[in-house]
């Protein structure tokens, strides 16, 4: 039985919903799915992806009861395939919004922090409960949350293992947009139809050339962000946009 719903609407719009009760745990059933993601989102027509949950909780990270069972090795290669399973999906190259539906703990976070945006209802706890149970971060958390809200806070969240409510994580730089439940999906379709508003090429080249910038020096950042402008001199949606805008209408983008 899948651990994961997936749907993709007219508009591109491609859902992913953790679905393993009671707590949406990362089994290695569950990371399976999740690994095969970046593989199927190559169908041109995704424009983005939502990542969310069935049930109560977004995801409460690790299976603990199915980690009992490993032996320290099976420990160390598990933990290396999630982390390499989320850099799959920091990879996707549309854009990627965590919809946290719920409580959004230890690796459940590291897969949120993996998505390019995230939004929280205000329902939901979230944080890096790792030390707390004799670990640490082991799938992107001391990289990327340093990375998005600076290594103090970063240090703060991970040091004390503590569960933030969705003021304090929006507060601190953690998530993009605070909601009500019920309004939640209405905020996603919002976010979707205001990036999706844009240049399908131009967008992932944009989001490549952040990705891959971070890590360089200015200079080689730039020259980063040149070649991946570069890459969409000569596309038909370039010219369009030029058309659209001397016709004064709206563009109409064929992502070519």
């Amino acid at each position: 039985m899948s651990m994961i719903k997936s749907k993709l609407d007219q508009r591109g719009l491609l859902t992913i919903s953790l679905d393993n009760p009671p707590v949406n745990a990362l089994s290695h059933a569950l990371v399976d799915e999740l690994n095969k993601l970046s593989d199927d989102i190559q169908d041109e027509k995704v424009r983005m992806v939502v990542i969310t949950a069935v049930g109560e909780n977004f995801c409460a990270g690790a299976d603990l009861k199915e980690r009992e069972k490993m032996d320290e090795q099976e420990v160390e290669t598990f933990v290396e395939y999630l982390s390499d399973t989320f850099q799959r999906i920091a990879e996707i190259r549309v854009p990627t919004l965590a919809a946290i539906n719920g409580n959004c703990l230890g690796g459940g976070m590291e897969l949120a922090l993996a998505c390019d945006l995230r939004i929280i209802a205000e329902n939901s706890f979230i944080g890096m409960k790792e030390t707390s149970v004799g670990v640490m971060p082991g799938a992107g958390g001391t990289v990327r949350l340093p990375r998005l809200i600076g290594e103090s806070k970063a240090k703060r969240w991970i040091f004390t293992a503590q569960s933030f409510t969705p003021e304090e994580a929006l507060a601190d730089g953690v998530v993009d947009w605070l909601v009500e439940i019920d309004e939640l999906e209405d905020v996603v379709q919002e976010i979707f139809g205001q990036i999706t508003a844009n240049a399908p090429l131009a967008i992932y080249a944009a989001k490549k050339s952040i990705n891959e910038g971070l890590d360089q020096s200015v200079k080689l950042a730039l020259k980063v962000e040149q070649k991946a402008y570069k890459s969409i001199i000569d596309s038909e949606d370039r010219r369009e946009a030029l058309k659209a805008f001397s016709e004064k209408r709206r563009p109409k983008w064929k992502g070519k």
